[in-house]
């Protein structure tokens, strides 16, 4: 298990479990499908991450996506 912040763009995985300090953000978070179990590309790494849920490609900061425990699914392109 690791943070979505040590994978590379290209690289899938699974979510684990999702971290944050603030209820409102945790049920946003939520709402776009971030969710143990989820599964997740990372497409871009800076200067935001972005990831894709489903059809959802989802931008977010450096704290949002250290709080995104994962176990990698497949290795980089």
């Amino acid at each position: 298990m690791k943070p979505v912040i040590m994978l590379r763009a290209g690289e899938t995985a699974k979510i684990i479990a999702v971290r944050s300090h603030d209820d409102q953000h945790m049920r946003k978070l939520t709402v776009f499908g971030l969710l143990p179990g989820a599964d997740i590309e990372v497409l871009q790494t800076a200067p935001v991450y972005v990831l894709r849920i489903d059809n959802t490609e989802l931008a977010l900061d450096y704290e949002t996506a250290a709080g995104i425990l994962v176990a990698t699914t497949r290795a980089g392109r």
